[in-house]
């Protein structure tokens, strides 16, 4: 992560009108380890994505920061349930000068069901949510993990080819997993066919 990238992160932390701790959490080196992870195996089969929608996305600024650096997205559209995460967002675009290239909706990923459009769909958080099927069309970067002593993990997995199988991967591109000391981090990239 770079200087200019940590420079916005300050900034916006600066100001929040409320507790910064979220936004300041999504930077942390895990997160960043495995949003790097991702975007990398992304950029490794496609460099550019029209329309990239992304599940339970908190609040994305470091994923958006990953995607801008290694491939070239015109629209992003976040999708998540806490409207907080969505002004933290929006707050680090406008402090730091960046053009808005994303709408944001509050609603549950289980609740929005129109996947076609979309050339991407980015899940980094499966263990929070049940299963997501795959629909013809968009490719899925999908992560999870191993982690059941964490009470919000209700949907954890044991590899890479589980979580392809709940989320009807059917053609993968990539499968992987990440040591992250106490648990396994998996990741998915595939379509259904």
């Amino acid at each position: 992560m770079d200087e200019k990238v940590l420079g916005r992160l300050a900034n916006t932390a600066f100001h929040l009108k409320h507790s910064s701790t979220d936004l300041i959490e999504s930077f942390r080196p895990n997160q960043i380890k495995c949003k790097t992870w991702l975007v990398e195996e992304l950029a490794n089969f496609k460099m550019s994505y029209q329309n990239v929608l992304v599940l339970g996305s908190w609040n994305s600024c470091l994923l958006w920061e990953l995607m801008n650096e290694y491939c070239d997205v015109d629209w992003f559209t976040f999708l998540d349930v806490n409207p907080v995460h969505h002004a933290d967002r929006d707050v680090y675009f406008k402090v730091n000068g960046l053009e808005k290239n994303y709408h944001s909706l509050t609603m549950s990923a289980t609740d929005f069901s129109d996947h076609e459009g979309f050339d991407l769909i980015i899940n980094t958080s499966c263990e929070h949510m049940p299963d997501i099927p795959a629909v013809y069309g968009p490719t899925y970067a999908l992560q999870s993990n191993n982690y059941t002593s964490i009470r919000e993990h209700t949907n954890c997995v044991k590899s890479a080819k589980q979580l392809a199988k709940q989320n009807n991967i059917t053609k993968t591109m990539y499968t992987g997993s990440l040591d992250m000391d106490h648990y396994e981090r998996y990741m998915v990239i595939g379509y259904y066919q």
